[in-house]
């Protein structure tokens, strides 16, 4: 059948080595004990209508407290988480005491509607407010406009800024009025969440 003699045993030796290959490589599992898990190993989950992270189990159809925000903030948005929940309430209010746009928009930030970056909003409002599918999704969101204006930030003045500069930098782009910028102030530095 095969003209080379060469071509079976060559076959075979093939078959062999990716016998031996697989063998050694697939099917083993690295498996790490929870006694050994570091909380930086844990990631955020989203199923369906719920959030996991670490200890949490969050719908995401319902705005949670501040303080579990803040948590799952610190791995979503990183240096952000603090920044967000600041705005968070001079925006939209405290624990159960949320504006109509977080309601019924799951707009925690007043975040108007972008018009040229990526955004996670689901489309504008009449007021031209951003609308989202979870409260979840708006801290994305805002991570994201963050990180965006953290590069304007630095092109300008060439360093990384602090949660309080980020705040004069957003004053009169994100917000105008001096009300918000000296609330958002107070509540960064009362900020007394873990």
């Amino acid at each position: 059948m095969f003209k080379n003699k060469i071509a079976i045993p060559t076959l075979v030796l093939l078959f062999l080595t990716a016998a031996a290959v697989g063998k050694s490589v697939f099917g083993t599992e690295v498996i790490v004990p929870v006694s050994n898990s570091k909380v930086s190993d844990t990631s955020v989950v989203v199923e369906k209508d719920s959030l996991y992270y670490d200890t949490l189990s969050l719908s995401l159809k319902e705005i949670p407290t501040v303080q579990n925000m803040y948590t799952v903030g610190k791995k979503a948005i990183g240096k952000w988480a603090k920044l967000f929940i600041a705005v968070k309430i001079v925006e939209s209010g405290n624990d159960g005491d949320n504006s109509i746009y977080a309601r019924r928009d799951f707009n925690l930030t007043g975040m108007r509607q972008p018009k040229a970056r990526k955004t996670m909003s689901l489309g504008a409002t009449k007021s031209n407010y951003a609308t989202f599918a979870s409260w979840y999704d708006c801290m994305v969101d805002f991570g994201m406009y963050l990180n965006g204006m953290e590069r304007g930030f630095k092109k300008k003045y060439h360093k990384n800024p602090t949660n309080e500069e980020m705040i004069f930098y957003l004053f009169g782009k994100y917000n105008t009025h001096p009300v918000w910028k000296n609330r958002t102030i107070y509540v960064l530095k009362n900020f007394k969440l873990k």
